[in-house]
């Protein structure tokens, strides 16, 4: 693994640390090689840093049958002077484990053995604290297990504390380490990398995205493997081809070589066959041995465009060639038969490569597959061409012919073409997109025409995807060919789509677009759009966007190009926007006035789409809830994954400027799982994301996930979410306490806001956070003059909810100084931003008013007030399930009264009582809706833990389901619930 930690490995490390400091032990488990030891150094490596004592060991096999391994290695790093301060007797054992001593023949005395480690222990915690780590509990020697049990049971966890990491296969509970930690340790699961960690490693960098996935799923997210497989992969002259198997270092090819071995010549064909099938079955082997094979060639026989298939049974199974790696039959002296398989299969599960589902079979793990298809070429054609006459799905069948071919063939690329476009209306995108792209694979080169056609097919299949490698690959390859002039507009404006917010990578395609379009008004409108998404995300030209979809849109209009001009429209009425333009209105009214088509005008930059977000701009978070809502579920029947995506990142903002921090933490869990599979950080994910664990997760996962975003788009030259993801890093620098760090990235952001001509302070809502951080910072001068100026743009386009916010921030301004008329003012103007805020239900600014109110009511010594004005945020924050911002109201009720529900704020008057930060973490989620399984995945826990948890947060809260649970989470003190539902028991 990399030597520093960082994205979600770095969240993970951040989350054990404070375990390991709030409970004093911690039991970490996952299967070898997932990273167990890398976060245990890690964590050593932190604990170093604050000055506390590390104490260290990693015992090997070897070392199991050597009594007192793992205690000597863990003091062997001790000093002899800090031993003397043990009794006499005590001393003496511990220094004889130590071999410092000789030992008596009879073996050191055990009781004063195990006095000796806990005193020990005592004194050493009682100058610093103390971190044990035992890094593989499952090889500590029995000796060293008892004594470290025995400590572990009479240390105080707050002075000792005990990181511990255990070998365990997946979903397989630890057995050696719980004893070897306090009764206080809380259970962690390592989860496997994701696609995107794997993705950011120095070692991954220039190879091709389709390759990192196909590692990531090969490995199956374990470190140790996918670098390994990247190594192999980094050794070869150029990268192996998308159909090719993945090369393995020979330290891969060893581990599941001696259980391969063990089955035999029949094992392993028939383990080959369930490799490359899709969905092995015993039944499908079964076939894939008797049945029919394709006619021999080098492409399938064909009459009549059919595809032919010849009965060739045993005799052709009898006739496979053996290769040296032993994968054919006449080794075994006959050909295989079906009775042949049910044997096999049962002794592939006793070796532990195979796992039975009902009917399905699985690998132990994908290496083993991977292991298996490293045999010959002519090897894996032979597998996929039994395959290709056993299986009953048509579009497995001629994936599976289109693999055994061994060069071009029409007939089949016809049947794979038509075989794509049916996975397509299937919605089985990405079989769509691997069908296509074989059929361009599997086209005569004589075929010039079909083979741009099929190129440009693949090209908008693979996009569809989100495969947007494969979707520049296929169109720039038909961009080589005999394409029309239409063909390669629409090839150029697939290669400027699938760069996403990365268009400074696409130049080349810009020119040749002003080449291709010709006289033509159609192809000069999508050109006019393109160079108006270029100078909107690109080159932060606000203004020129504008014009050119203008004009795009007038083209598209006379060629009655009506998804043209609907997306120009939309681009034009967005730009316009933000411009403070008057008449912003007029195209978008244009693009809504008829019928809307279910393609890309559909999707998250269509006209609707845009007008959600302008609605949300214009606190009509209702309307933009509504229309999301309903684009989002077509999003899901038939849109795309980047649909998919965008658009529940524009829920996030309407449901957290609506106070809907649980909805909107559960939507931003969505988004990761699909950032996840696809492997891409699109342009909205890290800023959304951000916001979301702002408002209702934890600050220093928005802190991450803010400078990702600034990162990312730095890198992208994205100037539409650059100074988002600045606002919202400088949003939670300003909460995190570091209000010259927010200043720094709120005036960025203005910068690239004022560059770019953007007036609107919706569209980048830089205003009201960088107002109080100049209050913050004493610069009260300048804190006065952002605000008003934001003020009367805001005033001037009817911004009401932004306007209410930067009062609020101008009465913390005028309430900082000496002058009591200026107080009441800001107190005045407090209770009328809280007003505001409230009667448009913008829950969190209201709460935020609250907050601000309380604050300035203290500085006056009003304490009365204050503790009023904090109250009612705390009752406000948790109706919206917003857990940092109630952190903070019950820290301010705290200057006042004793806290009364611990950590977040739960009251006497609560309907909920305290909980843990864990806990308040899980409940949330389940709350809205998620599997333990899944808390358990977000959350890094053990599903037990969950359980456990859970548990204990019925008992806590005295419900009995999680749908009681959902409506008491919703429940304000007063008694009733939102929606007008009555408070359990009332």
């Amino acid at each position: 693994m990399p030597n520093t930690v960082q994205g979600e490995r770095r969240e993970i490390v951040d989350r054990l640390d404070s375990e390991l400091g709030a409970h004093g032990g911690v039991l970490l488990h996952g299967p070898a090689g997932i990273g167990k030891t890398f976060v245990a150094q890690q964590l050593a490596d932190r604990a170093r840093a604050r000055g506390d004592l590390v104490l260290l060991t990693g015992p090997e096999e070897a070392e199991r049958l050597l009594p007192y391994a793992a205690v000597a290695d863990l003091f062997r790093t001790l000093a002899d002077g800090l031993l003397h301060t043990l009794p006499a007797p005590q001393r003496s054992a511990l220094r004889g484990v130590l071999r410092r001593e000789p030992v008596a023949p009879e073996g050191p005395d055990p009781v004063a053995l195990r006095l000796a480690v806990v005193t020990l222990l005592v004194s050493l915690g009682s100058g610093r604290p103390v971190l044990l780590v035992i890094d593989a509990a499952h090889l500590v020697d029995a000796a060293s297990a008892q004594l470290l049990a025995f400590a572990a049971r009479r240390t105080d966890p707050a002075r000792v504390r005990t990181l511990v990491t255990e070998t365990t296969a997946p979903g397989a509970a630890p057995s050696a380490g719980p004893s070897l930690c306090p009764r206080t340790a809380r259970e962690f699961v390592l989860p496997p990398l994701s696609l995107t960690e794997l993705s950011g490693w120095p070692g991954s960098h220039g190879l091709p995205h389709w390759l990192l996935r196909k590692v990531y799923g090969t490995s199956a997210g374990n470190p140790l493997f996918a670098l390994e497989l990247i190594r192999a992969a980094t050794a070869l002259p150029e990268p192996p081809a998308r159909d090719d198997p993945l090369p393995l270092t020979e330290r891969l090819r060893a581990l599941p070589a001696r259980r391969l071995d063990g089955l035999g010549a029949d094992g392993r064909w028939v383990l080959l066959l369930a490799a490359v099938a899709a969905e092995p079955t015993p039944g499908l082997l079964r076939r894939a041995v008797t049945g029919p094979v394709p006619v021999r060639g080098t492409g399938p026989a064909a009459t009549g465009g059919v595809l032919m298939l010849r009965d060739g049974g045993t005799e052709a199974a009898g006739k496979r060639q053996l290769s040296t790696t032993g994968t054919g039959t006449e080794a075994a002296g006959r050909p295989l038969s079906a009775p042949d398989i049910d044997p096999i299969v049962a002794g592939a599960r006793r070796a532990g490569l195979l796992t039975v589902d009902g009917d399905a079979l699985r690998f132990a793990h994908p290496m083993v597959a991977a292991a298996l298809r490293t045999c010959s070429a002519a090897e894996l054609r032979a597998a996929h061409a039994c395959l290709a006459g056993a299986v009953s799905d048509p579009l497995e069948r001629v994936r599976h012919l289109a693999l055994a071919a061994t060069g071009p063939d029409g007939t089949l690329a016809d049947a794979l073409a038509a075989g794509a476009e049916q996975a397509r209306r299937r919605g089985a995108k990405e079989t769509a997109a691997q069908l296509g792209r074989l059929a361009l694979l599997r086209t005569p080169p004589a075929r010039g025409t079909v083979l741009v056609g099929r190129a440009l097919a693949g090209a908008q299949l693979a996009y569809d995807a989100a495969d947007y490698e494969l979707t520049r690959e296929l169109a720039r390859s038909a961009l080589r060919g005999t394409a029309s002039a239409a063909q390669r507009v629409q090839a150029c404006l697939l290669v400027i789509h699938a760069s996403n917010q990365a268009l400074h990578e696409a130049a080349e395609v810009f020119d040749e677009m002003l080449v291709s379009v010709g006289d033509d008004l159609g192809l000069h409108a999508q050109l006019h759009y393109a160079r108006a998404l270029r100078a909107h995300i690109t080159d932060g030209e606000t203004a020129l966007a504008r014009v050119e979809a203008a004009r795009a849109a007038a083209l598209a209009h006379r060629a009655t190009d009506r998804t043209t001009e609907l997306m120009a429209l939309s681009l034009e009425a967005f730009t316009a926007a933000v411009l403070g333009r008057a008449d912003a209105a007029e195209p978008l009214a244009r693009a809504l006035s008829t019928p809307q088509d279910s393609g890309l005008s559909g999707g998250h930059n269509g006209p609707r789409a845009i007008k959600a977000r302008l609605d949300l701009f214009a606190d009509r978070h209702r309307e933009a809830a509504c229309a999301l809502g309903l684009l989002l579920r077509r999003a899901r029947d038939s849109g795309t994954v980047e649909d998919v995506i965008f658009l529940l990142c524009a829920s996030i903002d309407v449901d957290l400027r609506a106070g809907r921090g649980a909805a909107a933490l559960a939507s931003a869990g969505e988004v990761t799982r699909l950032s996840r599979e696809i492997g891409v950080r699109l342009g909205p994910v890290p800023h959304s994301l951000a916001l979301a664990e702002a408002a209702g997760g934890e600050l220093s996962r928005a802190a991450a996930l803010a400078r990702e975003g600034v990162a990312v788009a730095r890198s992208r030259h994205d100037q539409i979410f650059l100074p988002l993801a600045l606002c919202a890093l400088g949003h939670v620098q300003l909460r995190s306490q570091d209000p010259a760090g927010a200043v720094e990235a709120l005036g960025q952001a203005r910068d690239i806001a004022e560059r770019r001509g953007i007036v609107d302070p919706s569209a980048v809502p830089w205003a009201v956070d960088l107002t109080e951080a100049l209050v913050a910072v004493g610069d009260h001068e300048r804190a006065e003059s952002v605000a008003d100026e934001a003020l009367r743009t805001a005033g001037r386009l009817a911004r009401h909810g932004v306007s209410a916010s930067l009062r609020r921030a101008r009465a913390l301004c005028r309430a900082a100084g000496a002058d009591r008329a200026a107080a009441r003012q800001a107190v005045s103007e407090l209770h009328w931003a809280a007003d505001c805020h409230r009667a448009g239900g913008l829950l969190i600014e209201h709460g935020r008013d609250l907050l601000a109110l309380g604050t300035v009511e203290w500085r006056q010594r009003h304490t009365t007030a204050a503790a009023t004005a904090w109250h009612q945020a705390a009752t406000v924050f948790r109706e919206c399930a917003a857990h940092p911002w109630l952190r903070q109201a019950t820290a301010e009720l705290s200057r006042i009264e004793p806290p009364a529900g611990g950590p977040h704020g739960r009251t006497a008057d609560s309907p909920v009582p305290a909980l843990t930060g864990i806990e308040h973490r899980i409940a949330t989620m389940v709350a809205a809706g998620s599997t333990n399984r899944e808390v358990a995945t977000s959350l890094f826990l053990a599903v037990k833990t969950v359980e456990s948890s859970l548990t204990r947060i019925y008992r806590k809260l005295g419900v009995r389901s999680r749908t009681e649970l959902g409506v008491l989470l919703r429940t304000p003190p007063d008694g009733h619930a939102v929606g007008g539902r009555r408070r359990l028991g009332g």
